[in-house]
Parts: C-alpha cells; sequence; structure tokens
C-alpha cells in the first residue's frame, strides 16, 4: 500500500511538473509576444495568395526601379505637373508605378493638384507648378481663403502652359483602361476628420470600381490618416509615411518602432524623403531587412540615386531619370 501511495505521489509530482512548465512558457510567450512575433516574421515572410492583390502588387515593384513623382516631370524642368499627358508618356515607356499629387478643388471636386497641409494651394503651387498666376483681391480667382479654384477654373488650365489639367475621375479611367498601373496617394497632411472626407470622396469616384480601388496605394502622413483611409474602404496596399525626426508621432520614433507599428498594422510599405532614408533608418527599414516595399523621394540625380540604392534596395521617386 506504501509503495502505491508512493508510485501515485510521484506520478502526481511529474505532472505538477508539467503543468507547472507549461504554465510558465504560456507566461513567457504572452509577455514577450511582440518581439517574437517580430523575430518570427524576420526569419519567415508568409507568403501572398497567388491571386491576391498584394501578389500582383509585389510583382510589380519588383519589376519596377522608379516610381514617377507627381504622374512624371517633363523636359528636364517641369515637375509637380500632375497631368494625364505625362502619366501616358510615361506609361507608354513601360513605367507602372505613380504617385500622384490629390487635393479637393473650391467646390470640392478631386483634382490632381499639389497642396501642402490642410488642402492649401500656395503661391509656389501656383506659380511653380501649376505655371499660373496666383489669385489676389484684385484677380478673384480664388475660391476660399485656402487660395483654391473652382472646378472648371482649374479643368480650364494648361499646366505650365503645356499639359492639361486632370481631375481624379479621368485618372481612374485611365488605370481601368490599364489594369497593371499603381498609383500612390498623396493627400498633404490632413486631420483625421478630413482625411476621412477625402477617402470617402474618392471611394465614390472610383464608383465602384474594386480592381482600381485595390491598386491604389493609400494611407499618408500620420497614423490618423492611415486609420481613416481604412475607414474609407478596405485598402489591400497601405503606405505610412516616415517623417521627419521632429515630426514624426511618439509612437514612431525610431525606425524599430516605426516597423514594428507597420508590422502590428498589416501596414505593408512605408515613403519618405531622401534626407530622412539615412543608415541608420535603412538598417531597420530596407526592403530586404524589413519586408515592406519603400520608396525614397524626390530624386533627379543619377549619383545620388547610386548612393541610395546602396543603402537598401528601395524604389526611387523621380520626376525624369525614367525618361533618361
Amino acid at each position: 500500500m506504501d509503495k502505491d501511495i508512493l508510485k501515485l505521489l510521484k506520478l502526481a509530482s511529474f505532472f505538477i511538473v508539467i503543468l507547472s512548465t507549461l504554465i510558465f512558457v504560456g507566461i513567457y510567450l504572452y509577455i514577450h509576444r511582440a518581439e517574437l512575433k517580430k523575430k518570427w516574421d524576420s526569419i519567415f515572410q508568409v507568403s501572398d495568395k497567388a491571386d491576391s492583390p498584394l501578389s500582383d502588387y509585389r510583382k510589380t515593384v519588383n519589376e519596377n526601379k522608379y516610381i514617377i513623382h507627381a504622374l512624371g516631370g517633363m523636359e528636364g524642368k517641369y515637375s509637380y505637373v500632375n497631368s494625364i499627358d505625362c502619366l501616358k508618356t510615361a506609361y507608354e515607356s513601360g513605367y507602372r508605378l505613380f504617385e500622384g499629387d490629390i487635393s479637393f478643388t473650391s467646390d470640392n471636386v478631386l483634382v490632381l493638384a499639389h497642396s501642402g497641409e490642410n488642402n492649401i494651394w500656395s503661391k509656389n503651387d501656383w506659380e511653380k507648378r501649376f505655371g499660373q498666376a496666383f489669385p489676389d483681391e484684385k484677380t478673384g480667382a480664388a475660391g476660399s481663403e485656402k487660395n483654391l479654384c473652382d472646378y472648371n477654373t482649374f479643368m480650364s488650365f494648361r499646366i505650365q502652359g503645356r499639359y492639361k489639367a486632370t481631375d481624379l475621375a479621368e485618372v481612374f479611367d485611365f488605370m481601368e483602361e490599364h489594369d497593371d498601373m499603381y498609383l500612390m496617394v498623396d493627400a498633404g497632411h490632413r486631420s483625421y476628420e478630413d482625411t476621412l472626407e477625402y477617402y470617402r470622396e474618392l471611394v465614390r469616384v472610383a464608383d465602384g470600381r474594386t480592381n482600381v480601388l485595390n491598386r491604389l496605394i493609400a494611407g499618408g502622413q500620420t497614423t490618423d490618416m492611415v486609420k481613416a483611409a481604412r475607414e474609407a474602404y478596405d485598402f489591400p496596399i497601405i503606405n505610412l509615411y516616415y517623417d521627419s525626426d521632429e515630426m514624426r508621432e511618439d509612437i514612431l520614433k525610431t525606425p524599430e518602432e516605426f516597423l514594428n507599428y507597420c508590422r502590428e498594422n498589416e501596414i505593408v510599405s512605408f515613403s519618405t524623403s531622401k534626407d530622412y532614408y539615412t543608415q541608420e533608418v535603412a538598417d531597420v527599414l530596407g526592403p530586404s531587412k524589413s519586408g515592406l516595399t519603400g520608396y525614397v523621394f524626390t530624386v533627379n540625380d543619377v549619383s545620388e540615386e547610386g548612393m541610395i540604392l546602396q543603402k537598401g534596395d528601395v524604389v526611387i521617386g523621380t520626376d525624369y531619370l525614367w525618361s533618361k
């Protein structure tokens, strides 16, 4: 009897040790789940389904060394043109990745035009980018205190006296006909509320064309802009801007924190200025290390392009290099 009790005690002790070990392992995994996920993701990159939007997108990224800034610069001197004329020229030259500045007119129509913070068209936008006289109290051309004009006035412009002013609907029509083109949406810097209104209007203009919406590189400059974009539509390709040190949100302060946020929120790409893409940043966010697609803007010098590519295999955002 004593021997049987001893055996039962030993057996019970064994199971207690096993159970305690499992509990300890479970607690450890829970506490360190974020760190372990990061290590797992860095070793085993989950492949996309062959027919998914992301699979086609990454294939296109691998086939294009440039993303064409503002639909393409022309004649080696005109940038921020944002014209369908330039888009067609670059597309016919074989390029499939484009970036476009999209903003509202004074009567709330989305057009291809650069704006800074809060959808303002600056004097520089009018004179240097549109090639138009800056509206003032004498001309009365501005539609609001934001120096906008109405849709009909904007569409009457010849950008730089040469190129067709373009609305978003026309670009979407082009994308529908050319189903291998991708467009990065540059919304400028907006609040959550403004971004939500912006993307809801963008989705309305798409008019149910999911094949177009699924080829937009959507998102924005802040985490709030990304959240608003996702509330408006379930975009499969989400991009987050890596800003200067002083402008980045606290949750994104270091490259490591930025990468963790992207992974935890299924953000597939980042864009940044060539001034912010340092070696320290490249060592963390470089595509071969992070698994993210990286876009660096705006580079128009071949030697500068080479120095950036030495840091990591990113896509170069350019006005003119594609035409050389």
